[in-house]
């Protein structure tokens, strides 16, 4: 599927299982383009982005990710696919008992790469982007909670995605926290041409970061406008 935008899903029906989460779904995200997708828990959220990072199998529709096409899609796809994508959760799920470095290289390994120079700069390159230039010798725990979510952020640069998908990113975190979270955020967009979607309760921090809004509501997707 070609396509000019990074994330194109067209008529999709999102299931769980035996049940319909949401039906006929339509969205669109263009290159560099943040958007939020807001609803009340349940209500398909994290639905909707597992079936973008292919945790959920397509059955209907039409869906293409940095051109993939979920709807061809076998298990052997779904780690290239994974490159593609920067994950950022609620649960910063770090090994605590590590270093933010050692953290960082361990996703390096995992995702295929082989050169410890090259790694080492990359690990060096993504702490500097999120504001944690010499951190890399830091033990997790030593970290605040804002810092430990810029580590998960730095995590989801390393393989240089063009779509950060952020699942409640700021939902642990204080108000002035979650604000540097999302100036982040947007820096990384702007900088260096990053589609963000974020999934949120914090109708605060829309207003305050204006975006593109779709909101999950009894089975459907809707752009607010």
């Amino acid at each position: 599927m070609d396509t000019p935008y990074v994330i194109s899903l067209e008529n999709l029906d999102i299931w769980q299982e035996d049940k319909l989460v949401l039906s006929g779904v339509n969205f669109r995200l263009a290159p560099a383009e943040t958007c939020y997708i807001i609803g009340k828990s349940g209500s398909g959220k994290t639905s909707l982005l597992k079936t973008i990072y292919g945790s959920l199998p397509v059955r209907s529709g039409q869906a293409s990710v940095c051109c993939f096409d979920l709807t061809r899609m076998d298990d052997r796809d779904i780690p290239k696919l994974r490159r593609k994508l920067g994950m950022v959760f609620q649960d910063f799920i770090l090994f605590e008992d590590w270093t933010v470095g050692r953290n960082l290289y361990y996703i390096l390994q995992a995702t295929g790469w082989k050169d410890k120079a090259q790694m080492t700069a990359r690990v060096l390159k993504v702490l500097d982007m999120v504001g944690l230039t010499g951190s890399e010798k830091k033990p997790v725990t030593s970290l605040s909670g804002g810092e430990q979510q810029r580590v998960v952020i730095a995590r989801a640069l390393l393989n240089n995605p063009p779509v950060i998908i952020a699942d409640e990113p700021t939902g642990n975190l204080d108000p002035d926290t979650s604000d540097e979270i999302l100036y982040l955020l947007n820096r990384l967009s702007a900088e260096f041409g990053t589609s963000i979607i974020i999934a949120t309760h914090d109708y605060r921090l829309i207003q305050k970061f204006p975006a593109r809004v779709y909101k999950c509501d009894g089975d459907k997707l809707s752009e607010i406008t």
